[in-house]
Formats: structure tokens, C-alpha cells, sequence
């Protein structure tokens, strides 16, 4: 007989996927979330009565982005009374908007705010709250019931549901977070499941895109030419915008291009001869297994330090200047800049391989971690 697995352990099996611990999870970040605007409108009229047109709208679009996710049949609500309030109010509420529950878990957790080292005494909250998590395994929620009542939760509801109803389809991990008027969250343990998210509602992901651009000018190969199949490396004037700031530089293209690509992964930090828009990669050095390479060139170029920060980019310029920016906007970014410049070397003639071994596996391992951190 197949013992049916509890709701406590598929909730630890899934944050796993996360890469994270048991902890409340509006404070749950991953590289691969996204938050949704529901409204640009404003919760009160003149008179100071609630805007019900705003609460509509606010609906709808909770509602259109929960059935574009076309969650299963096997979902795990979770509800967290993060104080430890114990409203059974409350409980029994999200509970008759719960389809075909099979399984209940209940447990209480320790939890606090984080605490930012640069933060002066009196902002910080360092007291441990206990947290009453419940955990029901369902069939379907009845949205057009539950959600109304989650965001009026901040603007004048008789119920307190802020930030403490998250909906989980089990088969995919996908994780659905109203946390009230202001917006929700979509958490994905694989980035797939939010790519269509990001094209369909993009106009209501509230990070911009002017945060972080980068423009092509020109492209060209050694000395300006238009093609010269000796030449191995790219060159361009490549323009990247980081908030307000602009940075410009007459670089290696190709350099550069594959310096963000190793950033999808991994940090990089302000180096010099290892620039993110370099002036020159006067070798290109293979690894062993010719999957690696390392592009080294003088101290001139143009940097900045990319960080992969509690789900999100963090762009630091050599001003200083900071921004913060989905994974997902980053991603598409920096691919977009890959394919206009391999779009340019597919369009020029073929190289002539060098025959000098050295030069000839630099070349290969070029191409050969390109084509692997790109996908």
C-alpha cells in the first residue's frame, strides 16, 4: 500500500528546488520570479471612498495571469499566519475556497527580518516571530472568491490576508503569490515556465528595461574593416546603459559578448585586463578540455560588477551607481546582444584557422564555451 506523501514534506521537497531552507516564504527569492503590477490606477477617489474600478481591475489582471500559468489539478495551497495571530476567521475563509482537499499539515516556525549590516539600530527589527503555517493539498481553489478578499486585505477589507497565501502546482513547482492590491509574484524552480509569462505580460512586470540596455552602434573588424577572415575577434562601438549612466567604448566585441554570457552564472567583478567591454583580448587561452577559454588584454576598456543578488542583478558601476534588475530582463538582454554579434560572424567570411596550435585551440574554445553558455 502506497503511503501518501504529507503535505509538510512535498512543501521541503519543492523549496528545495529553490535551493532554499523552511522559512516563510514571502521572503522566498529566486533568479527565475517575477512580480506583475496589477493596476497603475490609485485605491481611493477624491472623497476618500475605495475605488471599486481599482479593486476590478486588480481582479481581472490577478486572475488573467493565475489561468495563464494553467496550474494542475494537484496544488498545494499554503497559508501562513506569520504572527501567529490564529484568526480562525481567517482559516476557515481560505479554507471554503479550497477545492478537493485531501491532505492538511499544520506546524509552527521561527523566523525574523533580515539584518543589513549598514542599517542604523533604531530601523532594525531583530525580534524572532513564530510563524503558524498551513499547509492543505488540493484539487482547485476558487479564485474569484479567495482573491478579492486578499486585495482589499491593505485598503479597507475586513480580512488580513497580506502576503500570506501562496498557491504551488505541485507537478511544476510553479509558485503563485497575490500579496494584495499592490501586485504579485511568480516563482519558478526553471526559468522556462516563466518565459511566455514575461512576453504576455510585460508591460506589467514592473522592473523597466531602460534600466539596463545595450545598444550596437557599429561592428566591424581590424582596423574598421567590414570583413577580414584573418581576423578572430570582433571588434565594435558598443554603448550599455545602466540606470542613468552610459557607458562607451570602442571594444572587442566578441570579448565582451562572451564575458555577459559567463555572467548568466556567475558574478564578475571590476578586473582590469578582464574588462565587461574591453579595449583589446590580445590571447585567447584554452582550458585542456578546449570548453574554457580566457581572453586576455591590456588594462584599458570600460567595467562594471555584476552580481547575482537574492533572486535579482545587481549592476554596480565604477561610480558606484547601483541596479537592480530581473534575471529574466538580464538574460534577454545580454542574448540579445550574443546573437546580433554571432549574426555578424555568420554573415562574414569563413575564418582562416590559424595553424599555430596554440592560437588554433584558443579559437575553438572560443566557440566551443559560446555555444555552451548560450544554450
Amino acid at each position: 500500500m502506497k503511503i501518501q506523501e504529507k503535505p509538510k514534506d512535498i512543501l521541503e521537497n519543492i523549496l528545495r528546488q529553490y535551493e532554499t531552507g523552511d522559512k516563510v516564504l514571502f521572503q522566498l527569492r529566486h533568479k527565475s520570479m517575477l512580480h506583475v503590477d496589477l493596476s497603475r490606477g490609485y485605491q481611493y477617489l477624491e472623497d476618500g471612498s475605495l475605488n471599486e474600478s481599482y479593486v476590478e481591475e486588480c481582479l481581472q489582471k490577478a486572475v488573467e495571469v493565475y489561468n495563464f500559468m494553467k496550474y494542475s489539478d494537484n496544488l498545494l495551497v499554503v497559508y501562513e499566519d506569520s504572527y501567529g495571530k490564529d484568526n480562525e476567521a481567517e482559516k476557515k475563509f481560505l479554507e471554503s475556497t479550497l477545492i478537493g482537499i485531501t491532505e492538511y499539515d499544520t506546524y509552527k516556525l521561527k523566523w525574523q527580518f533580515p539584518i543589513n549590516k549598514d542599517d542604523l539600530p533604531m530601523h532594525r527589527d531583530e525580534e524572532i516571530y513564530t510563524c503558524t503555517r498551513h499547509i492543505y493539498h488540493v484539487k482547485k481553489v476558487n479564485i474569484e472568491k479567495l482573491f478579492p478578499k486578499i486585495i482589499l486585505s491593505d485598503i479597507g477589507g475586513e480580512m488580513d490576508f497580506c502576503s500570506s497565501v501562496f498557491i504551488i502546482d505541485i507537478n511544476s513547482n510553479c509558485i503563485f503569490h497575490l500579496y494584495d492590491d499592490r501586485g504579485l509574484y511568480l516563482f519558478a524552480s526553471e526559468e522556462r515556465y516563466l518565459t511566455n509569462v514575461w512576453g504576455e505580460f510585460h508591460d506589467s512586470i514592473s522592473r523597466d528595461n531602460r534600466d539596463f540596455k545595450i545598444e550596437v552602434n557599429n561592428l566591424y573588424w581590424i582596423d574598421g574593416k567590414k570583413d577580414d577572415p584573418d581576423d578572430l575577434c570582433l571588434h565594435g562601438d558598443i554603448e550599455v546603459i545602466i540606470g542613468e549612466e552610459k557607458l562607451s567604448c570602442s571594444c572587442t566585441a566578441s570579448a565582451a559578448a562572451l564575458r555577459m554570457l559567463k555572467t548568466l552564472s556567475e558574478d564578475h567583478l571590476l578586473t582590469k585586463g578582464e574588462q565587461m567591454l574591453p579595449c583589446c583580448g590580445f590571447f585567447m587561452i584554452p582550458n585542456e578540455t578546449l570548453d574554457e577559454v580566457e581572453i586576455s588584454g591590456c588594462d584599458n576598456g570600460v567595467d562594471w560588477t555584476v552580481l547575482h543578488d537574492d533572486g535579482m542583478i545587481r549592476l554596480i558601476t565604477e561610480k558606484g551607481n547601483i541596479v537592480y534588475i530581473y534575471y529574466l530582463q538580464y538574460k534577454e538582454e545580454v542574448l540579445r546582444f550574443v546573437n546580433v554579434v554571432e549574426e555578424y560572424y555568420k554573415k562574414s567570411l569563413p575564418k582562416n584557422i590559424p595553424a599555430d596550435e596554440f592560437e588554433r585551440n584558443g579559437y575553438i574554445a572560443f566557440w566551443n564555451e559560446w555555444n555552451r553558455r548560450r544554450g
